[in-house]
C-alpha cells in the first residue's frame, strides 16, 4: 500500500481556511500546520511545559500538509468492511485495528488536488495565498519497515535474546534463547514492556508446555519463544490479515517450520461460522498455556472463557493491562472459580498476570 503526503506552500492568513476547506468538503480527517508564530495566550494555557517556542510573527509563510493511503477500489472496499466488523465487536482490541481515515483511491486523490487547485484560485481573491503551489511525497510499506533498521537493535529479556536480522548475534546473547524478530506492519518486537513481561513469564512458566494458544500474535514473537521452549505446536490468532506474511518470516529467521504454527484470522470470541468452528476446536483439544498480550478490556473478557482453552493445571499468561485497569483485572481473575493468580508482574504503567487453572476445576 502507498502512503502519501501533500504539502500545500502558502500563508498564515490562508491557512485555516484551507484546513476548513480540506476537512470540511473534501474529507479529510486532521491536517498538518507548518508556520513560524508563537505561541498565543489561550494556547499557552492548554500546554504544561515550562518553556515555549519562540517564534516569528512577521514571517507569513507556511506550509499546511496533509496524509493519505492510496488504494485501489477493491482494496478500499475491503478496507471498509475489515474495519467495520471490527468495530462492531465490543471484544476487540481497536488498538490496533487497521487504517480507516484517509483512504481514497487514485482517481479520488486526482478529485481532491482538482478541487484544491480550484478552491486556492477562488481565495487568491480575497486573502494572500503565498506560492499556493502543491507537492507531494510517498512511501511504501517496505519504507516503513526499512526505517526500522536506524532504532531497532539487539537487547536481552529474561532468557531470552532478541536480535534482528541485519545485526550480528553479540556475545551478550551467549546462554540466551536467540529470537530473530523483525519489526515491520505489525505489533511485537519485544521493544515494549507488555512483550516484555510476556516473555519473562514464559522463560518461568512456559518450559514444558507442548501446547500453545497465543491470543493476538502480531509478529508471532510470542508464540516463536514457546517453540524455542520446547512446545510443539502453537496455535494462534490475529485480527489483522498483514500477520500472516510477518508470523511466516519470522518463523523462517528462525529456522522454523510455517507449520509449527498454525495461525487463523479472526476472533476467538466472535460469532462468526469460521470463529465459533475455532473457538470448538480449542474447548475440545485443549492447551498448556495460553498467552494474551492484548488490552485490559479484551482479557476481562477472556478471562472466563480461557479456562475452557485449557487443561488442567494450564498456565495463562496475559499482558498488557495498564496501571490503572490493574485492579479490575485481578477482581475479574479472582472471579473467576478455575483461576488461581500465581504471579503479577509490572514494569512501567504496564501489569500482566500469571494465572494456572485449578487442578480441580471441571468446565
Amino acid at each position: 500500500m502507498i502512503w502519501r503526503k501533500y504539502s500545500i506552500d502558502t500563508t498564515v492568513e490562508a491557512e485555516e481556511i484551507l484546513a476548513a476547506f480540506l476537512m470540511e468538503e473534501l474529507g479529510i480527517e486532521g491536517v498538518e500546520f507548518s508556520d513560524q508564530r508563537g505561541i498565543t495566550e489561550e494556547e499557552a494555557k492548554t500546554m504544561f511545559v515550562d518553556l515555549y517556542p519562540e517564534g516569528d510573527d512577521s514571517i507569513e509563510d507556511a506550509t499546511l500538509s496533509f496524509y493519505v493511503e492510496v488504494l485501489s477500489k477493491e482494496d478500499k472496499e475491503r478496507r471498509k468492511e475489515e474495519v467495520e466488523k471490527a468495530f462492531s465487536d465490543p471484544l476487540v482490541d481497536h488498538s490496533y485495528t487497521l487504517n480507516s481515515s484517509n483512504i481514497f483511491t487514485e482517481e479520488e486523490c486526482d478529485e481532491i488536488l482538482r478541487a484544491l487547485r480550484e478552491e486556492l484560485e477562488n481565495m487568491s481573491s480575497y486573502c494572500n495565498i503565498g506560492k499556493g503551489t502543491i507537492t507531494q511525497s510517498e512511501t511504501e510499506d517496505k519504507d516503513w519497515m526499512n526505517a526500522w533498521h536506524d532504532f531497532f537493535h539487539s537487547f536481552a529479556v529474561g532468557d531470552f535474546f532478541i536480535c534482528p536480522s541485519w545485526e550480528e548475534i553479540p556475545k551478550e546473547a551467549e546462554g540466551k534463547i536467540l529470537l530473530s524478530v523483525d519489526p515491520g506492519t505489525t505489533f511485537g518486537t519485544g521493544q515494549h514492556e507488555t512483550t516484555k513481561l510476556c516473555l519473562q513469564a514464559l522463560g518461568k512458566y512456559g518450559k514444558g508446555k507442548e501446547r500453545v494458544l497465543d491470543l493476538g500474535t502480531g509478529s508471532g514473537i510470542l508464540g516463536i519463544a514457546a517453540l524455542k521452549l520446547g512446545a510443539k505446536e502453537v496455535f494462534a490468532t490475529d485480527l489483522d490479515p498483514l500477520c500472516e506474511g510477518a508470523v511466516e518470516e519470522n518463523l523462517l529467521k528462525n529456522t522454523l517450520s510455517k507449520d509449527q504454527m498454525t495461525l487463523f484470522i479472526g476472533n476467538i470470541l466472535g460469532q462468526e461460522k469460521e470463529e465459533q468452528a475455532f473457538r470448538k476446536s480449542c474447548e475440545e483439544k485443549p492447551f498448556s498455556l495460553v498467552l494474551a498480550n492484548i488490552l485490559a478490556p479484551v482479557i476481562i473478557a477472556l478471562a472466563p472463557e480461557v479456562p475452557k482453552f485449557l487443561e488442567e493445571g494450564g498456565i495463562f499468561i496475559a499482558s498488557g493491562i495498564l496501571e490503572e485497569k490493574a485492579e479490575e483485572v485481578r477482581k475479574t481473575l479472582k472471579a473467576v472459580k478455575e483461576w488461581e493468580i500465581l504471579e503479577e508482574l509490572q514494569e512501567g504503567e504496564w501489569h500482566a498476570f500469571i494465572c494456572r487453572k485449578k487442578a480441580y476445576s471441571k468446565n
